[in-house]
């Protein structure tokens, strides 16, 4: 296990800014939150920085535990680093994270960033319920090497209880009694998990700290347990994260806060009508950029407001489209002897207001994450929204339920009428008028779709679909850089379900600037979920109709298209409609003025 008693990982190096002719705005919210008293307020737990309501107050103030938790947890560090120790000498060889959201991401970032080193067991996280996900993490594991990790902070998600009932059947019948040997909980006290792996004798259960909500909890056990049992120094991040702390707290100059001002940026520019956060990260660092999105999205996204992050396409998409958005602020994360993103960051500085976060080495993540986190709190009271709620990820969620009651009383999805049938595919639209009641082909329903955009909007494509299928995952990047050709809109990408418990809070309680195109391939594969009425497939199906209605039903713009051949096939028909489109398909758009509030 890498060990930091011989080194202290050096203080991330300082930020700079091309704010354009933002900087005088900045400065004066900059000041306006020195006057106010933000940071020591926030520190002690004032509510009232973002909400009036007193259930929402109540709320907030049990929300607010990540600001202690990096301090809380330096002192679990040989606790967790011992656990880990056990595990990898009883021959554990691989840990599989079972996790959404907030339970899963910080884990996806922690395992690329820290590779493990020889003889730590291999990390994976599956977040998907899609059946090719599954069916992939199943036959790379060897059941009487693998640890199972199942972490959800309200102990009820239903993705991760799916999954558990899948793996936790698999491994009673290869293991049998000792198959609670190879399964951890991460939860919070007294949810129905903390149950569960009690009743089943599970190998242990870390109780989180109540009062950290989901997505601000990467330093807690939800991201540190994991980090620690594929061998990560979580002592030396930590380490980071303390240091950055005392740089953004009561006793630091306003001026040479990171967090505030990272977060001052943010809100003051978004509120002027620059709300694209467009984030170059350094590929060493590079799925920092979905814990980012998860944070901004999923906190700021909602009554009506909202930053957009855009994590930006890898080099050879970034080459060719740059970090530059009219209406964006691009971030770059660079690291020291890393192929760092300054020459681009230079190029987007010249049209776009450009931020550039160098850290030193790869454990000042743990301080680039403190910082995040403060700027988004700062952020969401410059935009006048609760950073600590996610109101409208519950919709989707009942809308998912209901389908699948639907299912258990027909036995089937409850589709509605298609507006076009083209070969295997089905195409479902809502929040823009068709042009004509006849069914026309994929591309013509398409231009028509796209031609639907306004001033400020972004283009997001939903694709329920392996995560770490590559040849997918390029056909994705590909589909992106056409959208962009056609449109001159930023193009985010989300994986399914994943996305839900990101992205999706912003899709459904942001403004109404995405037009939305959801890829939901049928996989062709049984995958039965133990004590459940249906399958994985249909769970993922369910959940993309779910997503659609709740979408459909705010009069968000959304073209779902449902494919019987596959996922390969699916991406195949919608790049070649794409193809089929005229570039001057980016001409009359219709127009609409940003609101600007100084």
């Amino acid at each position: 296990m890498r060990r930091s008693g011989a080194r202290e990982p050096s203080r991330a190096a300082a930020a700079s800014a091309r704010l354009l002719g933002y900087a005088p705005a900045v400065a004066r919210q900059v000041a306006a939150l020195s006057a106010s008293r933000f940071i020591a307020r926030m520190f002690r737990g004032d509510a009232s920085l973002w909400a009036t309501a007193p259930s929402d107050r109540r709320l907030i103030r049990n929300r607010l535990g990540w600001l202690r938790s990096p301090g809380r947890m330096v002192r679990e560090a040989p606790r967790l680093e011992a656990f880990a120790a056990e595990a990898a000498t009883e021959g554990i060889r691989q840990v599989v994270l079972l996790g959404m959201g907030g339970s899963s991401l910080c884990v996806e970032v922690f395992r690329r960033v820290f590779p493990p080193s020889r003889g730590q067991p291999r990390i994976t996280v599956l977040d998907s319920t899609v059946p090719a996900a599954v069916r992939r993490v199943e036959s790379d594991i060897d059941p009487a090497r693998t640890l199972f990790v199942v972490s959800s902070k309200s102990g009820t998600t239903g993705e991760t209880l799916a999954l558990q009932a899948y793996f936790w059947a698999k491994m009673r019948r290869l293991r049998g009694r000792a198959a609670s040997r190879h399964f951890v909980a991460i939860t919070d006290p007294g949810t129905p998990l903390s149950a569960e792996a009690s009743a089943r004798g599970y190998r242990a259960t870390f109780h989180n700290a109540p009062d950290i909500g989901g997505r601000y909890s990467a330093l807690s056990y939800f991201g540190l347990l994991p980090a620690a049992l594929g061998g990560v120094d979580i002592a030396a991040l930590l380490g980071s994260a303390i240091r950055m702390l005392e740089r953004c707290g009561p006793s630091a100059a306003v001026a040479d806060n990171p967090g505030l001002t990272l977060g001052a940026v943010l809100g003051v520019l978004a509120r002027r009508g620059r709300d694209k956060v467009v984030l170059g990260v350094d590929p060493q660092l590079r799925p920092l950029g979905l814990w980012i999105e998860q944070l901004l999205a999923e906190s700021t996204g909602k009554n009506g407001r909202g930053l957009v992050p855009v994590d930006a396409p890898p080099a050879a998409a970034v080459s060719r489209s740059g970090l530059a958005e009219p209406d964006g602020v691009a971030v770059v994360m660079t690291i020291e002897g890393g192929r760092a993103t300054r020459p681009r960051a230079r190029r987007a500085g010249t049209k776009t207001p450009t931020i550039v976060m160098p850290l030193r080495d790869r454990f000042d993540l743990g301080g680039a994450m403190v910082q995040w986190e403060i700027a988004t709190a700062v952020a969401g009271a410059v935009l006048g929204v609760n950073p600590f709620d996610e109101p409208n990820v519950a919709e989707g969620k009942k809308n998912t339920a209901a389908a699948l009651e639907e299912y258990d009383a027909t036995g089937r999805l409850g589709e509605e009428e298609p507006g076009l049938v083209e070969g295997r595919a089905r195409v479902f639209l809502g929040g823009v008028r068709p042009s004509s009641r006849r069914p026309a082909r994929l591309s013509a329903v398409l231009e028509a779709f796209l031609k639907a955009r306004r001033r400020g909007d972004y283009v997001a494509v939903l694709a329920y679909v392996d995560p770490e299928n590559a040849s997918l995952r390029a056909a994705l990047e590909r589909l992106r850089s056409r959208l962009h050709s056609i449109t001159g809109r930023a193009v985010t990408i989300g994986y399914g379900p994943r996305y839900l418990h990101s992205t999706g809070q912003l899709h459904k309680g942001g403004p109404n600037r995405g037009l939305f195109i959801a890829i939901v391939p049928d996989d062709g594969t049984v995958l039965p979920i133990p004590g459940k009425p249906y399958d994985f497939e249909t769970l993922k199906q369910a959940q993309a109709l779910g997503d659609y209605r709740s979408l459909k039903r705010r009069g968000r713009r959304i073209l779902r298209l449902r494919s019987a051949d596959g996922a390969a096939g699916a991406l195949r028909a919608l790049a070649a409609a794409l193809r089929a489109l005229p570039t001057s398909s980016r001409a009359p758009v219709r127009r609409r003025v940003l609101r600007r509030r100084s």
